[in-house]
């Protein structure tokens, strides 16, 4: 009898028990919601958080002290926001990152069971970054916009310098999103045989590392005796090893000088530099000089120090004119594939262009143009230095020619080379044009080596002034070794040049300028 109550009772616990666990099953709590975490919230002014809770108990919300919920508990399903405070104190005050917890609990002892949902949260800080600390060089634009602002401040580069004391490109620099470059105008009195700098002028040593600053777009306005460029104003300075990528619109009121790369060189060096873009130029205002340069647009050398550009190239495609100067000397709207205007002091230092290349094709109305330089007015050595953009120029009566127009004092042309085409078909009648120099213009000026191998396009019926190597052999020293190639078309009449003739068509030279002129070859054209 006892066994057969045990067995009833045992039947009726395990009923019992699976009753239990089946009726348990069906009313377990449940609490989920929409976010798995909530990362990277902001340091100052965060927006507010949100989830969404499905549920079926009554719940309760637990935070840290820096995040209020709009519920502390609530029951069934609901939306729950959640606002969280500022990590940030000000901007010289740096502040860590923080990070906690969201947790949404219910169900526990009234349900026999407790499920909890904990959401990660992680807040940002804030670092502060004293403007004026060492960075170690140039690597964002907001660095190099800095940079030009301490230049022209005259506070000091030493911030983006490395060990070594040279400011440096650590990485590709895009400037399309900076539009105002008119504050960095610098000002200069350039003479035709001197320079003072009266602005700040970057002075130390830019080392692109082989770098490029792309997106330079500015449009200028310059007044009398001032000067612009990527780099305004440079003295005693070394900018080498960048590719530079821009367009320049520029025009003037008065005599001024612009470059794409740098505005004035004063006793600088400026090596291994490349050039890309376009460069567009109403002119000035005034009969007054206005040099313009695909790399820089006015070159100087005082006193016993030297100015060099080497190993540069320009791939500027070039859109000038004059606007109301429209003469052709030392005070003409200018242009130079390399550089505007080179000079000196007549002291023992020189301004050196050394085998750069000019690639870009010039479409101008300007009394010089030149694939080099425009004026190499004194103390000025071209050598190594090639030519291949073409030339055509509206401009009445200019003084032209694709290597240079003009050499002065102490002048020398060095195995030069020109490839481009010059087209002048608006001489008036009066105009000089050449393949490599317009006008030799002190008895000093030496030419030696190198050659033309373009053709002179002009509209001077009388071929005056016009030569496949110089238009006037006028003040010279020596003529020599040079290469006489090309051809020469008059109002679209090709002239018959041959070996036996080539001479003739060198350029206008006196017979006791001819006696210096020596050691030439003709190479018959490839077409």
């Amino acid at each position: 009898m006892k066994n057969t109550i045990k067995t009833i009772l045992s039947l009726l616990c395990g009923a019992a028990i699976l009753a239990s666990c089946t009726k348990d099953e069906s009313a377990k709590s449940v609490i989920t919601v929409d976010v798995t975490a909530f990362n990277e919230v902001a340091a100052s002014n965060p927006a507010d958080l949100a989830v969404s809770v499905t549920s079926n108990v009554n719940w309760i919300v637990q935070t840290p002290s820096w995040i209020t919920p709009s519920a502390t508990y609530g029951s069934g399903n609901a939306i729950v926001t959640f606002k969280v405070g500022e990590n940030y104190v000000n901007e010289t005050t740096t502040v860590q990152p923080r990070s906690g917890e969201i947790k949404i609990s219910g169900g526990g002892a009234m349900n026999g069971d407790g499920v909890t949902v904990t959401i990660p949260v992680k807040q940002s800080g804030f670092t502060y970054i004293d403007p004026a600390a060492p960075v170690g060089g140039i690597a964002t634009p907001d660095h190099f916009v800095d940079f030009l602002k301490a230049v022209a401040g005259g506070t000091g580069t030493s911030r983006w310098e490395d060990e070594s004391g040279e400011v440096v490109l650590l990485d590709n620099v895009d400037l399309s999103e900076v539009t105002e470059y008119q504050q960095y105008v610098a000002s200069v009195i350039n003479a035709n045989n001197d320079c003072t700098i009266e602005s700040n002028a970057f002075s130390g040593t830019f080392n692109g590392n082989g770098y490029r600053i792309t997106g330079f777009k500015p449009t200028v306005e310059l007044a009398a005796n001032q000067t612009f460029g990527l780099f305004p104003a440079v003295n005693e300075a070394v900018i080498k090893n960048v590719v530079l990528e821009g367009s320049m619109t520029i025009s003037a009121t008065g005599q001024s000088d612009a470059g794409l790369l740098v505005g004035t060189s004063l006793n600088s060096t400026i090596q291994n530099v490349t050039v890309n873009g376009t460069l567009y130029s109403t002119g000035t205002e005034a009969s007054a000089r206005f040099a313009l340069g695909g790399i820089v647009g006015f070159a100087c050398a005082t006193g016993s120090l030297n100015n060099l550009i080497e190993n540069c190239t320009s791939n500027v495609a070039v859109e000038a004119v004059g606007g109301a100067n429209t003469a052709n000397g030392g005070t003409c709207a200018m242009y130079g594939g390399i550089a505007g205007f080179s000079t000196y002091n007549k002291g023992e230092g020189r301004s050196t262009i050394k085998n750069c290349v000019n690639n870009g094709d010039m479409t101008v109305t300007l009394g010089r143009c030149s694939g080099i330089v425009a004026t190499p007015n004194g103390g000025t050595v071209l050598d190594g230095c090639t030519n291949n953009g073409n030339q055509v120029n509206a401009i009445s009566n200019g003084r032209l020619a694709n290597i240079c127009c003009v050499i002065g004092q102490d002048g020398k042309l060095v195995n030069c080379v020109n490839n481009g085409d010059l087209e002048a078909m608006n001489s008036g009648g009066n105009g000089t044009c050449a393949g490599l120099v317009a006008l030799l213009n002190h008895a000093t000026v030496s030419v030696d080596g190198g050659g033309n191998y373009g053709v002179i396009r002009t509209d001077r019926a009388d071929g005056k002034y016009v030569g496949l190597l110089v238009a006037n052999f006028s003040k010279f020293a020596t003529v020599s070794n040079v290469v006489v190639s090309g051809g020469i078309e008059i109002s679209g009449a090709a002239a018959a040049i041959n070996e036996g003739n080539f001479m003739e068509y060198i350029g206008t030279c006196s017979a006791a300028n001819l006696a210096n002129v020596t050691g030439l070859t003709w190479v018959t054209p490839a077409n």
